[in-house]
């Protein structure tokens, strides 16, 4: 199979709409939400300035009180997130709602990103479940449950989404924590899926989805962690392949086991314009409920 247009993506691929910080989804029975995406385009300031604004220097402050506009913190990023979500609601559609995948060095950018500890490798540091389940981070990580519940109280149907999923006991304690924030997976229909972005998570697919309700496959951070390449560093970034063998032997794992499960698997990515040979396999093995392309 061939494309005579590499830079067009097939029509049979991207089945999915993507609600993130640049993008506004079209007609599609399925929606994905990315809040980081709309945390960095929308908020601007660090969801963990819930627990304490202390440390903030004065341009952050009044930065800060001129995006809050006399609101509390908590009514300002619940508000903000819930409003432009329900604009992109359309009809009747599965929703996934993806908690916060940003890594320390995309927390630091924000109003009060000097909360964050500096890390050597941010991509492979403090994020996902570690993150969630960290002291530090446990009113940014409370405001992101806040948004999905007052979602699912006005009436939509909101599948969770769990980033950056590394082993059994991170999907062990995301379970709990959600359930701590009254959001218990199975309540009322409460779906609650996990990201593949690490081989682990591939690798652990059968017995993860025992704790989950289907699997996102994120192909750029499969990608990454698969083959050790950041393709953000210039002097890596021809070495950077997401049709590399290696990580499409990781997605038929995980595949193979969402199938077995008889749970659903979805996959995130971008630039799947620049990838004919990608988008060809992926035609040739669909076993996914959607795709969505940022």
């Amino acid at each position: 199979m061939s494309f005579e247009h590499p830079s067009m993506i097939h029509e049979q691929l991207v089945l999915g709409n993507s609600l993130s910080g640049n993008q506004q989804p079209g007609n599609s029975p399925y929606l994905f939400v990315s809040l980081s995406e709309l945390i960095a385009e929308s908020v601007f300031y660090h969801p963990a300035l819930a627990g304490s604004t202390d440390g903030l220097t004065e341009l952050e402050q009044s930065s800060l009180a001129a995006l809050l506009a006399g609101q509390s913190i908590e009514a300002h990023f619940v508000n903000t997130l819930v409003t432009q979500i329900e604009q992109a609601i359309s009809g009747q559609q599965t929703i996934r709602v993806s908690l916060s995948n940003a890594d320390s060095h995309d927390f630091q950018a924000l109003i009060g990103g000097s909360v964050e500890k500096s890390e050597v490798n941010p991509a492979i540091g403090l994020r996902g479940v570690a993150r969630y389940a960290s002291n530090a981070y446990a009113a940014g990580f409370a405001l992101e449950c806040k948004v999905i519940k007052t979602l699912r109280e006005k009436g939509h149907d909101i599948e969770i989404v769990v980033p950056f999923v590394r082993t059994l006991s991170d999907a062990a304690t995301i379970i709990d924590r959600l359930a701590e924030q009254g959001l218990p997976r199975g309540l009322n229909g409460l779906k609650v899926s996990y990201t593949c972005s690490v081989p682990s998570a591939a690798l652990l697919a059968d017995r993860l989805l025992k704790y989950f309700d289907g699997v996102v496959i994120d192909w750029d951070l499969l990608t990454q962690c698969t083959l050790g390449i950041d393709k953000q560093n210039p002097e890596l970034e021809h070495l950077y392949n997401p049709e590399s063998e290696a990580v499409t032997l990781l997605f038929e794992m995980a595949a193979k086991a969402a199938e077995q499960a008889n749970k659903p698997l979805v996959i995130v990515t971008t630039a799947l314009d620049q990838y004919p040979k990608l988008q060809a396999y992926l035609l040739e093995n669909q076993p996914t409920t959607c795709l969505f392309n940022f």
